[in-house]
């Protein structure tokens, strides 16, 4: 008996990449509804699901501190992406990336078969993670998963959840085939004419939001670019603030021509004053569309998901694999469309404030650049009065040359930023004038 149920521990479901399953749930977690691929890998009948809390498929080997995270982030009303291992009825298991969005008095969880190796990784952090809490340990699972996203480079674990969501997508877009719904010449009934209808519907919202998830790239390279050189932008202002100071004890040691030397001085520590406001006014800026990139990037991942759960969903139905009531039929597409036009909306409302950021942004880096301009009259005329000056005691000529080191290297990053700055501007603008045709 012991044998048989450790062999069953060890099985794994059947979850094929081109499937993909939804639960909804009350806010106490009972479930309500669910389509057939949620029923058949559970090892449920749907009976036995219906009413039931959605702890019925939880594997002891998830950690708790996960499950924590969820609820966290659910009674926050905002949505969660997670691995989660879930256990069968006969004691199997299977993996998931679950999806987790609230809508009104429900939550939606659309589940995709994960692949990548931020899985794998997962795998080995759930096992620490259930290490600790087996020691009666709940802080130091919360550690040891705050360490987790430090050590891979995320912030928190929006970062992780929105690339765990466009990586899995990814993958997933790069094996599953297109799915039609086969004609039944026999059947013609009004609803599965309309099912049809949404069916096609649903196929070409997702080919035009497509092209938003193809510019995710461009998000991502703005986001990772305005930091590396919001960054660098910082140090450098940091090292001119230094420089003038340098310059103005220098001129104090002049014999002859100080009062110049000081009057540039003063006028290069005043510049580097206003360029580290202004720096630090861009990177205030850049923090905020940064995370309107993050929004967007999880906004377009999260519709291409819901989309691809809707048409799966028609194409399941409209094949008879399942059986389903009417008004639960109904209602589930009316949820799950539904959820489409909310994260429709709030991409279209997020795509207008990043337009508003990256032109607050580019007006700011073209003010930086005229102000770098005057920093490079000042840096030509002390060169010139350094080689007219015969006191070398103060080394002014290498003031000055460093002078033009940091001005090159700053109008450098100035410059890449406004390129791509002004590109993403553009494609965003194009991607706006195209979504005000898409009705949801």
């Amino acid at each position: 008996m012991e044998k048989t149920e450790h062999a069953l521990a060890l099985k794994e479901a059947k979850f094929d990449n081109n499937e993909l399953f939804f639960s909804i749930t009350d806010h106490a977690s009972t479930i309500l509804s669910g389509n057939e691929v949620f029923v058949r890998i559970s090892g449920y009948s749907k009976q036995e699901l219906i009413g039931q809390f959605h702890n019925i498929i939880r594997h002891p080997d998830m950690p708790r501190v996960i499950f924590k995270t969820f609820w966290d982030y659910l009674q926050a009303g905002k949505p969660i992406v997670a691995y989660v291992k879930n256990r069968t009825k006969e004691g199997g298991y299977y993996w998931v990336l679950a999806a987790v969005y609230p809508l009104d008095n429900r939550y939606i969880s659309i589940r995709i078969k994960p692949n990548t190796k931020l899985f794998a990784l997962a795998k080995v952090l759930y096992r620490q993670l259930l290490i600790a809490e087996e020691r009666g340990s709940m802080e130091e699972s919360e550690n040891i998963l705050a360490e987790f996203l430090k050590t891979h480079g995320y912030g928190n674990y929006d970062q992780f959840m929105d690339d765990a969501l466009l990586m899995e997508l990814r993958e997933r877009q790069s094996n599953v085939s297109k799915r039609v719904i086969k004609e039944d010449e026999n059947e013609s009934s009004a609803l599965l004419q309309k099912l049809k209808m949404t069916y096609g519907y649903s196929r070409e919202l997702m080919s035009q939001y497509d092209a938003w998830f193809e510019k995710i790239d461009l998000f991502t390279q703005v986001k990772s670019l305005f930091e590396e050189k919001g960054e660098k932008l910082r140090e450098l202002a940091r090292d001119v603030v230094f420089l003038s100071l340098n310059a103005s004890v220098s001129s104090y040691k002049v014999q002859s021509g100080g009062e110049t030397f000081g009057v540039l001085a003063s006028d290069i520590r005043f510049n580097a004053k206003e360029n580290e406001a202004l720096i630090t006014h861009i990177d205030h800026i850049v923090q905020h569309l940064s995370e309107g990139l993050n929004s967007i990037v999880f906004s377009v991942s999260s519709m291409r998901l819901q989309i691809e759960m809707v048409t799966y969903f028609i194409q399941e139905v409209t094949s008879q694999k399942g059986e389903i009531q009417l008004s639960e039929l109904i209602e589930n597409i009316s949820d799950l469309m539904t959820l489409v036009a909310q994260y429709s909306d709030k991409s279209k409302q997020v795509q207008t404030e990043l337009d508003q950021q990256i032109h607050e942004v580019l007006k700011n880096l073209d003010q930086l650049e005229q102000q770098m301009m005057y920093l490079g009259y000042i840096q030509i005329y002390g060169i010139i009065e350094a080689a007219a000056s015969h006191d070398e005691s103060v080394r002014f000529g290498v003031i000055f040359s460093q002078l033009k080191t940091l001005v090159q290297e700053t109008s450098s990053e100035l410059e890449s930023m406004q390129k791509m700055g002004r590109n993403f501007s553009n494609e965003n603008l194009r991607m706006t004038e195209k979504s005000k045709v898409i009705e949801v």
